[in-house]
Formats: C-alpha cells, structure tokens, sequence
C-alpha cells in the first residue's frame, strides 16, 4: 500500500467516524438515562481519539512524501 492509498484510507476513517460522532451526540442528545448519556459521551471520546491518532497518521505520511530540497 503506497502512502496515497494508506492517507485515503486514513480520510476514509476519519469521515466514518466523524459520522459516528455526530450519530452519537444525536443519540445522546435523547438518552433517557445518566447512564446512556455517559455510555454515549464515552462513545464519542473514544471516537474524538481515535480521530486525533488518525490525524496524526495521516499527517506524518504527508509529511513523508514531501520532498526537502537542500539549500546550495
């Protein structure tokens, strides 16, 4: 997997899960319970971490395929 198909992979996650969050905030926003609204506002810190690592990811691949050109 060349590094472009790892950071669509990458941009792919990170829109499932921004869909998942909003998916969760949703649900939370109708949770009967304390408990369901912590079940949910658990969900989506996992998914707002997993976002960050996902970032991270992507933002060291690009970094990997841009090209330094030293200085003369």
């Amino acid at each position: 997997m060349t590094n472009e198909e790892r950071i669509a992979a990458i941009q792919t996650q990170l829109a499932a899960n921004n869909a998942a969050i909003t998916a969760a905030e949703a649900a939370r926003a109708q949770a009967g319970s304390l408990a369901e609204i912590a079940r949910f506002d658990a969900q989506i810190t996992d998914l707002k971490a997993q976002n960050t690592q996902l970032k991270f990811e992507r933002n060291n691949l690009v970094a990997a395929g841009v090209e330094v050109i030293p200085e003369h």
